[in-house]
């Protein structure tokens, strides 16, 4: 990745703004690594700014931050419609955690800048951004986090305990806490993350979850249902979710025995209906994902559909996979 990372730099350097952007519904690894890059970018003496979610659902995000903001850490937060009443010509679009043109924080800020960069850690998918500065995708790293942190060895500079904290707990939740796209690189990048101060006190904080909130969980779970001999389904009820919220069962769903693959169908807004799909290895998500409109890993995957009931996208993966 050394050529990546001098490219990056370069890149980097030429612009007078940078702004840096996740995917909708922004989780702990997109988020955590967006902070980590502004604050190398900011030691760059150049200006830098995060694109604010336009609505922030995920608890963990919330808590992250309180925690900044507890900590007197400043990020510089920016929304969609500030930035499209600027002038773009010489700044930058950084776009981390994603590749997909549909699954950006702001489509529109994407269409408005013309210099753009993705660095990503799922399959690549055929409806990919392209025309790009730098294009980095590449699904062998657990997380866009492991590779902010070897960015950060590379540049010889380290990040605050806190944002350490940050960092680790995205890396964690990408990983299922380490039970799947593990590699001894994201044992290694947890480790570095841990010799800058990463707290696995303040981790667990971010990790806590409501009472209610795991009871709900476990009622889904209770109702899930097997498929056929190895898989296994959950369907949501009518309520709006996170894309987290449908993982978390997903990911439940497979401590069970001869659970080998299972996908929790659930609503992500008044049109979208999300698909979140588990693999211990066996079976292949990330190819009945794709057959969605979606992509990730092999053991990792999720969709999203537009303008489909929550009956048909299930009427689907059972035509998938039967």
């Amino acid at each position: 990745m050394i050529d990546v990372f001098h490219t990056l730099t370069e890149t980097i350097k030429k612009y007078d703004i940078i702004y840096i952007m996740t995917h909708k519904n922004p989780d702990l690894d997109g988020l955590g690594a967006s902070i980590c890059l502004y604050k190398i970018i900011t030691s760059f003496k150049k200006e830098c700014y995060i694109i604010d979610a336009e609505e922030q659902k995920d608890r963990s995000v919330v808590k992250m931050y309180e925690l900044l903001q507890k900590n007197k850490i400043e990020v510089n937060l920016t929304k969609e419609t500030t930035v499209l009443q600027k002038q773009m010509e010489n700044s930058l679009l950084i776009i981390l955690d994603v590749h997909k043109a549909e699954m950006v924080e702001s489509k529109k800020l994407l269409e408005n800048s013309k210099h753009v960069i993705i660095l990503d850690h799922h399959i690549k998918g055929t409806n990919y951004i392209k025309e790009t500065e730098l294009s980095y995708i590449n699904s062998s790293i657990s997380s866009v986090t492991e590779f902010m942190v070897y960015y950060l060895k590379y540049l010889n500079k380290n990040v605050n305990p806190v944002i350490a904290t940050i960092m680790i707990t995205g890396m964690e939740i990408d990983t299922s806490n380490y039970k799947l796209k593990t590699t001894e690189k994201t044992y290694e990048a947890a480790a570095m993350l841990t010799s800058m101060g990463a707290n696995s006190i303040l981790k667990q904080e971010l990790l806590k979850e409501t009472k209610e909130a795991y009871l709900k969980r476990s009622y889904f779970v209770n109702k899930s249902e097997m498929i056929n001999e190895n898989m296994a389904l959950c369907i949501m009820d009518d309520s709006i979710y996170t894309p987290k919220d449908l993982a978390e069962i997903a990911e439940q769903l497979l401590q069970f025995d001869k659970v080998e693959a299972s996908f929790t169908i659930g609503r992500l807004g008044k049109n979208i209906i999300g698909v979140s799909a588990r693999s211990l290895g066996n079976v292949n998500v990330e190819e009945i994902m794709s057959a969605l409109g979606g992509g990730g890993h092999l053991t990792d995957a999720a969709a999203q559909l537009f303008n489909k009931t929550i009956i048909e996208v299930k009427d689907k993966i059972l035509k998938i996979v039967n």
